[in-house]
């Protein structure tokens, strides 16, 4: 019978170790979960600012100053610009009437 408690006292002793290292790895790996999800979270923002600051540098309105500004760029008159259809040899004038079939997918040459 000594034996018998022996062993199930030893069985007892290493359940309970085994049990407080398990819960103890359970709590490091959910501290490293929280850590990752809050990591998650910052990365989501900062790619958020990134998004709403490559929008801002990419507007039509800044592009156009900035060629104005720096590379003396300028928007071509009317008369200079011409449309050129896939199916067409001959460029057509802006101020000309186009057939919508004709110009299937218009082109601006300056």
């Amino acid at each position: 019978m000594t034996r018998l408690n022996l062993i199930l006292f030893f069985a007892l002793i290493f359940s309970s170790l085994g049990l407080v290292k398990s819960q103890h790895k359970a709590r490091n790996l959910y501290i490293e979960l929280e850590r990752s999800n809050q990591a998650t979270k910052l990365i989501e923002q900062e790619y958020g600012q990134l998004q709403l600051e490559q929008s801002t540098w990419a507007m039509h309105s800044r592009i156009e100053q900035i060629a104005a500004q720096q590379m003396q760029m300028q928007v071509p008159d009317a008369k200079r610009v011409q449309v050129v259809a896939a199916d067409q040899q001959q460029p057509v004038q802006l101020d000309e009437k186009v057939n919508p079939a004709q110009a299937a997918e218009p082109k601006v040459a300056h």
